[in-house]
Formats: structure tokens, sequence, C-alpha cells
């Protein structure tokens, strides 16, 4: 269209079809101007008019670089004339194609151009016009915009699309999708997309899938997904059946839902932990209390003695010969004596000792919890942190309130980016779970950190006790208490927390020799998160 701009602005004594360019430069689709080297604007065809909503005298009365053509780059810094691309035209005889800017026309709407300048050179080379084509590609601005809001709205909801076609089985993601997903490709097969999630899951996700193939019928799923990375997640993953075309193709999104999945996890491990304890504590205080209760009614005793002893008295002032009155009364006596003999002082002391302890743990176990709750609510931190330093400290620690236990440390030189204070607590909580819970009064506990050659960091505790139920297993596996089947503490699952809060990932298994069991914190390197 340039080439035809050209030949119509040429001598027409060079030109055998003045007439038929002249007419092609009036149909254009593309609006067109030409640029005398003055800078005055000779031509404007029809779709130039429309495009800067002027008349085509108004056009050509001005030059390209007038002060009313208000022109800016998409920022909204005016578009120096020094930069302006009929300038450099001139000056280079070079030209410049894609130049994008805004337009403010005079009904004050703005419009988003892009302009390709191109020059008309003499036999000798010198610029004799500069032919400038305009396209009016606002919608197309538009829609890059749209798109560009929906893509930072899918960043701040945690939300991907995807789109499976049934006639491939080919999976296509969005940039949000690819965000989530931890890789900037995401075109693969349906197989191949399964394999990312959790085996429990897969059997749920594809009879999900099928019926929506074969009925319409939709879905909405809450799912275990692993990152390219490796780390877990959890997803809420939807779809439905649509025809694109001749082609029916299932369209869907995934939002991660790790953060409230896990809030929900603490609100219900901490309200049966809670309930659970706080009934149990409860029932102590209740049953000692009344035993008190019952031990101190017997303190009525010196009353009733005293009020015997001055009817006693009077007895034997008046009837020093009657032996049968006085029998009474001395037996009466050794009676106030027995009931006085039978308050056991012991066992109220230890009642009331049961009743203290009870109310310690009961302030203990809130305390915990809350301590608990606040770390696993804090953001993860993006500071370096020393794993061998952070683990020596808890080794030091526990070294000495534990005088009983063998403490081993195994630790190198390593860094992760992560909470300090966040990982201190899992590994303190892992270390006091496993002198604690043993059967055996000298327990061994080991504390190891290394590298594991693929960019990772590994914390390893491993003790010598009687190892978790298998109960805790399958809780922990699964992320979801129940009814029936529960964890027993609040440890574990903190521990867990905390590492997925900071991208790692949480094992725990039975040791390969001897028993006890191993918990295992992987996390990211610091060089290599870096």
């Amino acid at each position: 269209m340039l080439w035809c701009a050209t030949e119509a602005t040429a001598d027409p004594a060079q030109t055998d079809r003045p007439d038929l360019l002249t007419r092609v430069l009036e149909v254009s689709p593309v609006g067109i101007v030409v640029v005398e080297p003055s800078g005055e604007i000779t031509t404007a065809n029809e779709r130039a008019t429309e495009i800067l909503g002027l008349e085509r005298g108004e056009i050509t009365d001005r030059t390209y670089d007038h002060p009313e053509w208000h022109i800016f780059y998409e920022d909204g810094t005016p578009i120096p004339e020094s930069e302006h691309p009929v300038t450099r035209v001139l000056e280079t005889g070079e030209p410049v194609l894609g130049f994008e800017h805004w337009i403010e026309l005079p009904d004050g709407s703005r419009r988003w151009l892009s302009s390709h300048s191109a020059p008309v050179l003499d036999d000798d080379g010198t610029v004799e016009r500069v032919v400038v084509g305009l396209d009016d590609a606002t919608a197309l601005k538009r829609r890059e915009e749209r798109l560009q809001w929906m893509i930072e709205n899918e960043t701040l909801a945690d939300v991907g699309g995807w789109e499976l076609d049934l006639e491939t089985e080919t999976v296509e993601g969005t940039v949000g999708m690819r965000r989530l997903h931890g890789d900037d490709s995401y075109s693969q097969s349906f197989e191949e997309l399964l394999e990312y999630y959790h085996p429990e899951d897969r059997a749920e996700i594809r009879a999900a899938a099928e019926r929506c193939r074969d009925t319409g019928e939709g879905f909405e799923l809450e799912v275990r997904r692993r990152t390219a990375e490796g780390t877990q997640r959890w997803v809420r993953l939807s779809g439905e059946r649509v025809s694109d075309g001749d082609s029916p193709v299932i369209r869907g999104v995934v939002r991660d839902i790790t953060v409230s999945k896990e809030r929900e996890q603490r609100l219900t491990v901490m309200n049966r932990m809670l309930r659970h304890n706080i009934r149990n504590k409860l029932n102590v205080v209740l049953g000692h209390a009344d035993r008190l209760g019952r031990e101190l009614g017997r303190l009525d005793f010196p009353a009733r003695l005293e009020a015997k002893q001055q009817e006693l008295l009077a007895v034997l002032e008046e009837a020093t010969n009657a032996s049968e009155t006085l029998q009474s009364e001395v037996e009466l006596l050794e009676q106030l004596l027995r009931e006085a003999s039978g308050f056991r002082i012991e066992e109220a002391r230890a009642s009331a000792r049961e009743i203290q302890t009870a109310s310690e743990d009961l302030y203990s176990l809130a305390e915990t919890a809350r301590k608990f709750d606040r770390a696993v609510r804090q953001e993860p931190s993006t500071e370096t942190v020393d794993v061998d330093d952070v683990v020596t400290e808890v080794w030091e620690r526990y070294t000495e309130r534990y005088e009983t236990a063998t403490l081993a440390l195994d630790s190198t030189d390593a860094t992760i980016t992560g909470n300090r204070v966040a990982i201190r607590l899992a590994v303190e909580i892992l270390v006091e779970n496993a002198v604690e819970h043993t059967d055996t009064a000298d327990p061994t506990v080991s504390l190891s950190v290394e590298e594991t050659g693929d960019g990772r960091v590994r914390i390893r505790v491993d003790d010598d006790g009687p190892g978790i139920p298998h109960q805790e297993f399958e809780v922990l596996e699964r992320g979801t208490e129940t009814q029936i089947v529960h964890s027993s503490g609040l440890g574990l699952w903190t521990v867990q927390w905390l590492t997925r809060r900071l991208g790692g990932e949480f094992a725990v298994h039975d040791r390969e020799e001897g028993r006890g069991t191993s918990v295992e914190l992987l996390f990211t390197a610091a060089e290599t998160a870096a």
C-alpha cells in the first residue's frame, strides 16, 4: 500500500497508471498521508480523515509536527519531535515501521495508532517525500489491555485456565495455568497431566472428565497437585464441555486453594484437639473438686464437739452417780473423734494438686495452640536462613534440657530461603516429640542436615521410639480428619503447615533400620531459589 502511495505521489509523467493508483489510494483501508521535506502535509486519503477525525483540508493545513497533533506514548509521555517517526525518516532516509502511539482527537477521544513511515527517494538518494500509513489499532489495544487485566486477575486470584481437546486429548493452559504449574510451557497430553496429580486423586479426575465428555456433566473437585518444582498444592479443579466450532472441548479453571485448605485443616485440627483436651482436663478438675468437697465437708466436727462438751460437763455436775448417762456421753465423744480421724488430709492435698496441674495443662495447651497458629499464619519470608546454625541451636538447647536423652547432630553448611523462626519451630517440635513420645528411659534422637545434590536441602529427624501409628500416617497423607479418623496431636500438623507455607516438602515414614520414625523436611537451596 505504501508502494501505491509512493507511485501515486511520483511525477505523473513517470507513471503509466496515475488514475488507477489514485483510486487505489482513496479506497485503501489504511490511512495514508504524504509529507514534504518542509514538513507540510500535501496529501491525505479518505481513510486518514476518518482515523484522524479531521477534514482533508484541516489535515493538509498542518505540518506533521504541528503542536495540535497531540500524540504520546503508552505511558502518557508526549512524543518529542526528535523521536517522531517522520523526523527520523527525513534524517536517516530509512523507513520506520510499526511505530505505536496514542493520539488525542479534536473531540477529546483517544485512538491507538500503528504507523509505518517510508521515504520516497530521488535518483541520488535524497528524501523527496515521506509516506505515512496509519492503522487504527484501538480495538486491538483494548483487547490487549483486557487480556492483561485478565492475566493480572488470574495472578491475584491464583487461578489458571485450561482446555482439553477431546479429539487429540491435548491440554493447553493460560498464562495463569503456566504460573501455577511453575513452567513456561504448558501443552501436554491428558495422561501426562494426570501424572502431576496425587495418585489417590487421579481416578476421580479421570472419571469426572469422562462423564463430562460423555454426558456434558460439569465437575468441581478438590485435589492435590504437584508443580513442576515438585511442591504439592491443593487446587480446586472445575470443567465443563463446550463446542468450539466442530470440535468439542472441555474448558475449565484451576484455582490454588492451598492457603484456604490449610486454614480449614487448622480450624478442624485445633477444634478437635482443644475440644478433646479441654473436656478431659475439665473432667479431672470436676472429679477432684468433688472429692475435695467431700473431704472438706468432714471439717464441721469441731462445732459439734464443742456443743457436746458443754452438755457433757453439765451432766457430770448434776449427776455424778448416773453412770448410764455418763457412759452414753463417752460413747458420743468417741464417735466424734472417729469422725475427725476420717478426714484424709493427704488425699485432699492430692486432689488440689491434680486441679492445679490440670489447670496449668489447659493454659499451656492454649499457649501452644496460639504459638503454632501465629507461626503458621506468618507470610513466607525471603530472608536467607543458615540451616546449620538453626539446627545447632536446637541441638544445644534440647541436649541441655533432656539430660537422659542422647541427641546426635550431623550437619553441613547449607542455606535456604525462608523464615528462620518458622524453620526453628518446626525442628524444635520434631525433636521434642521424638524425646517425649517414647517408651524408653534414654531415647536416642538423630538430627541431620544435608544437601541432596539437586539444589535442595534436607533436614531429617530420626528417633528410636515406638513409631507413629498407621492412623497418623493416613491422616497426614490425606490432609483431612474425620470424626472416626484423626491424629492425636498438633505438632506434626504444625510442622507440615509450616513446611508447605515455605514452599518445602514434608515426609514421615518408618525407619529402614530398627524401630522408630524418620521425618524429613525438604527445601530449595537459597542459591537455586535465587
